[in-house]
């Protein structure tokens, strides 16, 4: 008897840590992590820039392994411009770093099958997002353009989508992934005569160029 009572005991408990293992995460969690971000401008020698992002999100499961996740996040996306050789800007100022805040609402859509200790997951996440800060700066910041999005004739609407794949282990969530931004970053074509940087960001960025890049996150459920 005292053998039987021990073995339905011990088959309860592996029933019982069996589930929690295998339970997926579900609830609220925050999340940070790196972006780096460059722009497919013409006439300029873009490069990446690593920046930052941090938000909350709610996850729901929806079973079959699938799930959506929507959060709200402060996305920072910029790139540095070479303009040496550029015929279309000042000299003067060979080298100009521009970064864009944004608050995002992205939907994240995942997939993946629950493995027990680990859930792989494959991820697609359209976003949209409204400029809150905004700058622009030469060399050691001589001439800098900073939160004046009519001077650089910045549109402050951004969407998009990406796309990639994470893993959750217990209450941690890894992911990763590379996102493209669909609207224009210029509001307009027309040049303007507010100084150097202003006249370099709103020709790079006109014609419908926008940032692209990757993105890691680590989350915590609570």
């Amino acid at each position: 008897m005292k053998k039987l009572v021990l073995t339905v005991i011990a088959a309860v408990s592996m029933l019982f840590f069996a589930d929690k293992a295998s339970a997926q995460i579900e609830g609220v969690g925050v999340f940070g992590g790196f972006t780096s971000s460059s722009s497919n401008v013409k006439n300029f020698t873009p490069s990446s820039v690593s920046q930052y992002h941090l938000g909350v999100a709610y996850k729901f499961n929806l079973g079959l392994g699938l799930a959506i996740q929507p959060s709200v996040s402060y996305q920072v996306k910029g790139t540095t411009l070479d303009m040496i050789g550029s015929q279309t800007i000042s000299e003067n100022l060979r080298v100009l770093d521009a970064s864009v805040g944004y608050v995002e609402i992205p939907l994240q859509i995942q997939w993946g099958p629950d493995l027990m200790a680990f859930r792989p997951y494959v991820l697609a996440e359209p976003f949209v997002g409204f400029g809150v800060n905004f700058k622009a700066a030469g060399p050691l910041n001589i001439e800098t353009v900073k939160n004046d999005w009519k001077a650089a004739n910045m549109s402050r609407l951004e969407y998009g989508i990406g796309l990639g794949g994470g893993i959750e282990v217990w209450r941690f969530q890894v992911a990763a992934k590379y996102f493209w931004n669909f609207g224009s970053l210029c509001d307009n074509e027309g040049k303007i005569d507010v100084g150097a940087v202003a006249n370099t960001v709103s020709e790079a960025f006109k014609g419908g160029k926008n940032f692209n890049g990757i993105s890691v996150s680590l989350g915590f459920f609570f």
